[in-house]
């Protein structure tokens, strides 16, 4: 609503008198009451806003304590709850990543693509991680990687920065 608009008093005056060509005693006036009402309304619109961050930083230290200390029976709860909570809000708290099983099955899909059937391993990584349209970042992505090719040495070799897939 106000992006356009000079957010200091001064430039305001100027960008009134500039662009609303408003001059004069009479100008003057009606400059200060633009004025105020336009500080009232940001000051309105910055309070909104921290009330939803707190409301939101709130929610999520919540969830975390509920994900925090559930039993072997609960955690299944938890997590359909976290991915019905996922697709109501854009915040979440920490995105879950894919099993091993079902990264090495992606990484395995990707190298057999591959000429040669080798990638680097940063190629491969960006490769994985769009597969599943993560957005977790990319060291964890690369420790659930190197944790894939370390478990299985017989059909994933990793030489320097080239990951081969073994037949």
């Amino acid at each position: 609503m106000l992006e356009n608009v000079p957010r200091k008093q001064k430039q305001f005056c100027n960008f009134t008198v500039n662009s609303l060509r408003l001059r004069g005693p009479g100008g003057e006036k009606i400059k200060s009451e633009l004025w105020a009402h336009l500080s009232k309304v940001r000051d309105e619109e910055k309070k909104k806003k921290e009330d939803e961050e707190k409301k939101q930083k709130q929610e999520s230290i919540e969830a975390d304590k509920k994900d925090c200390v559930p039993n072997s029976s609960e955690k299944k709860e938890s997590k359909s709850v976290s991915a019905s909570d996922d697709d109501d809000s854009s915040t979440s708290s920490v995105p879950e990543m894919p099993s091993d099983k079902e990264v090495t099955r992606a990484m395995k899909k990707v190298l057999k693509k591959a000429p040669n059937k080798q990638l680097k391993f940063k190629a491969l990584r960006k490769q994985v991680q769009e597969s599943f349209s993560s957005q977790v970042d990319k060291k964890r992505w690369e420790k659930l990687l190197q944790e894939c090719v370390n478990g299985n040495p017989k059909k994933l070799v990793l030489d320097g920065k080239i990951i081969t897939l073994t037949k």
